[in-house]
């Protein structure tokens, strides 16, 4: 029976380094893989998941020649070991849910380009490390390589960069690996006045010395009693932090005793801020997916969040738009949560359906459904 099934080479090479979205795309994929019974695949995940996971070396904020060894070990890992491990393992499809796919491999290739980052903001990433990344990813694709992507925003804006070159793009949406919040399960709450809740790596992008100076207008119009509570780490490169710019801010607008910078937390403490949070809101300026805007719905939150397309696209009817992304307009968007109350019911019970669309079980039968059909020509 097993001579029967087609063989599926997982790279998970990048979770030494990944700290966003990838990283829980790629946990969330090995975590099906370890519950798949199904007859048609057999999964080899190269190197282990535990492994890597358990490996601090390159995580976090490293020197710089950490990072150049890594970027050298890692290449050396799609060149050189990907394809070794393709033959051995006799491999009818490399999947590489970390935007390259090996440039030579037995059997297909398939990359997942989870957002147009690397065109879109260039100053962002080191200048070579980004021209080798782009090759490489050029080369893959001139090879045949095939491009998976998590939302139909980010295979627009894929499509755009690649031009005339841009094979075929197939969308399938990426899950949530998070349980429902029981509110019996209630942890006491960390602040005691109502919050307003960020989560994730200070990047500039994010748009967080926007929401820090939308906060300061908000509550001199409101006269309301409120905190915004941003947890999360500084962004892992200096090019992408905008930490200083964000502590810059709160002391200019003199929010010192209203913004509230936890920094990275444990997952209890992070269960604790969801848990008793008044809303959730996410001003990003770019997102390939938006994952945070489900996890949001998974504790029964009314979700904020910038007019981007990505976020629109996963989110649907079930959160509140921003007329514009500047401070005014998160300031009038967070003015119409605090008061509307109405708002807030009709959002938490359109989150909570909305929330079911992304599951993970629906995302690993469309990704298995992907998977026999690329194999099925």
């Amino acid at each position: 029976m097993d001579q029967q099934k087609k063989n599926i080479l997982v790279d998970v090479f990048y979770l030494h380094v990944a700290q966003t979205g990838i990283k829980t795309y790629m946990e969330l994929v090995c975590g099906e893989i370890e519950n798949y019974s199904g007859k048609d695949f057999r999964f080899v995940v190269v190197p282990h998941k535990n492994r890597v996971l358990n490996s601090s070396f390159f995580k976090g904020k490293t020197s710089k020649w950490r990072n150049w060894l890594f970027q050298l070990l890692y290449f050396g890992h799609k060149l050189l070991w990907m394809p070794i491990c393709s033959v051995w393992h006799k491999a009818d499809l490399v999947f590489s849910p970390d935007i390259l796919s090996p440039v030579w491999a037995k059997g297909i290739k398939v990359s997942v380009i989870h957002d147009a980052f690397f065109w879109e903001t260039p100053a962002h990433y080191h200048p070579l490390w980004r021209k080798i990344y782009l090759s490489v990813l050029g080369i893959s694709i001139r090879k045949k390589a095939r491009i998976l992507t998590v939302s139909n925003h980010s295979k627009s804006r894929i499509k755009h960069f690649l031009g005339e070159n841009c094979p075929p793009i197939d969308v399938v949406h990426s899950g949530v690996a998070f349980g429902e919040y029981k509110p019996d399960n209630k942890l006491p709450a960390p602040i005691e006045r109502p919050y307003f809740l960020h989560v994730g790596v200070m990047e500039k992008r994010k748009n967080l010395v926007a929401l820090v100076k939308a906060f300061g207008i908000f509550l001199e119009a409101a006269k309301k009693d409120f905190c915004l509570v941003l947890v999360g780490q500084r962004g892992p490169r200096e090019t992408l932090d905008d930490y200083d710019a964000i502590v810059a801010a709160i002391h200019r607008h003199d929010l010192h005793d209203a913004v509230f910078l936890p920094g990275y937390v444990d997952k209890q403490t992070l269960n604790r801020y969801y848990q008793n949070a008044f809303a959730y809101v996410f001003p990003s300026l770019n997102e390939g997916f938006g994952l945070p805007v489900l996890e949001a719905f998974s504790y029964h939150l009314p979700v904020i969040v910038s007019d981007q397309d990505a976020l629109k696209e996963i989110g649907g009817d079930a959160v509140y738009v921003c007329e514009d992304n500047s401070k005014e307009g998160i300031a009038k968007a967070l003015t119409v949560m605090a008061l509307d109350e109405g708002l807030r019911k009709r959002l938490i019970t359109a989150g909570g359906s909305r929330l079911k669309a992304f599951s993970r079980k629906k995302f690993f039968i469309s990704l298995l459904d992907y998977f026999k059909k690329t194999l099925d020509g």
